[in-house]
């Protein structure tokens, strides 16, 4: 198959018009959808993953996708796909398909789609990181139009500190695998919003509904600079304990969330330490994984990064970051340190005069 624009009526699309994006192996299709925007792609991706956990390679893959932009087309090249025919295609895509040897035919060139998330990656050439941008997007839109991908959600939450409130009228909404960061001044709300969501502060109105009302106990976990005060007698195995000693379960069923929980914080090895003597990136897992082991599917972290290195911050955020992408735990973290990381993939917001804006990612 040859690059370049294929004066053909039908591009390859299929004759009823409704699949908008089809995979096919050796000739035969394997994976169909018609859904809009970039989700399909990310279906894709999801199928993809799960053949490669059965060991199913990814060989001769041919693919049909009836508009493409430079989004999608950083996303097929993260999915190796080696052949691509379209109806539609951006010349924004053109330089990264041709960079990675991509096999195209399309039947109409244009000069870009109205879409803007493709305006965001219009520079962008790493397609691990557009992945996470056109996740993070499609993960946010997804908690507005469906109640069950919605971990948190605030309605017009206002709180009141003496004459002063802190938080007027908030509106939040957090999709489940979400990766929200929050930054504002130093006074400006940034924990007291962390801790209305707790349920730790009261509202002086408005609702906070989700993952927090039901089940506050174990799905909501909470970590901040310091989790646990270093002149405690405490060892690293004794602070995730504490995430499980709430929780209904046998002994061995705590004895296994723990295990687990620390395995996946990568801080198994710290077990008999004496938490005081943790170094501080050291500490931070170690409060994750306690949170894991109560079960938290929303982890709320205030300023976490604050007293790390920088290879300690680095390491940390992409802890909470695998987390969200692999395990769909939701991530709302309140930083000063912005600047510093990679936002990729996470949501921005920051809080001026007691309110919400958003702030748009760069490119």
């Amino acid at each position: 198959m040859r690059s370049g624009v294929d004066e053909r009526a039908d591009g390859g699309a299929p004759a009823n018009g409704a699949v908008v994006l089809r995979l096919s192996q050796n000739g035969a299709t394997i994976f169909t959808s018609s859904r809009p925007w970039l989700h399909p792609l990310l279906d894709l991706t999801r199928f993809l993953a799960e053949r490669a956990d059965r060991g199913e390679g990814a060989v001769d893959f041919e693919l049909y996708d009836k508009i493409v932009g430079r989004a999608a087309a950083l996303l097929f090249v993260r999915l190796g796909i080696g052949t691509l025919c379209t109806e539609v295609m951006s010349r924004r895509a053109v330089p990264v398909l041709d960079a990675h040897q991509v096999a195209w035919r399309a039947t109409t060139l244009v000069d870009r789609i109205d879409c803007r998330t493709e305006d965001l990656l219009a520079d962008a050439v790493d397609p691990d990181a557009a992945y996470r941008l056109i996740r993070a997007r499609a993960i946010a839109a997804q908690a507005k139009s469906d109640p069950t991908r919605c971990v948190l959600a605030m309605q017009d939450v206002s709180v009141v500190r003496g004459e002063h409130a802190v938080l007027r009228n908030v509106h939040l909404s957090v999709g489940r695998g979400e990766k929200l960061l929050i930054t504002g001044a130093n006074g400006a709300g940034k924990t007291s919003l962390l801790k209305a969501i707790l349920g730790t502060v009261p509202t002086a109105g408005g609702a906070v509904q989700g993952a927090a009302d039901s089940d506050r106990a174990t799905r909501v976990g909470y970590v901040n600079q310091e989790s646990v005060p270093v002149t405690f007698p405490i060892s690293a195995r004794e602070v995730v304990a504490i995430g499980v000693a709430a929780v209904r379960a046998s002994r061995n069923e705590k004895r296994r969330r723990m295990r687990e929980a620390m395995q996946t914080t990568r801080c198994a090895a710290l077990a008999d330490r004496m938490y005081g003597t943790l170094s501080g990136g050291e500490k931070q897992r170690v409060a994750i994984a306690r949170c894991l082991a109560q079960g938290a599917r929303l982890l709320l972290l205030d300023e976490p990064t604050a007293s790390l290195d920088a290879e300690g911050k680095r390491e940390l955020v992409a802890l909470v970051e695998r987390l969200a992408d692999e395990q769909e735990i939701t991530v709302v973290m309140v930083t000063h340190e912005f600047d510093a990381m990679d936002r990729t993939g996470w949501r921005h917001v920051a809080i001026h005069n007691g309110s919400l804006h958003p702030v748009e990612a760069s490119r």
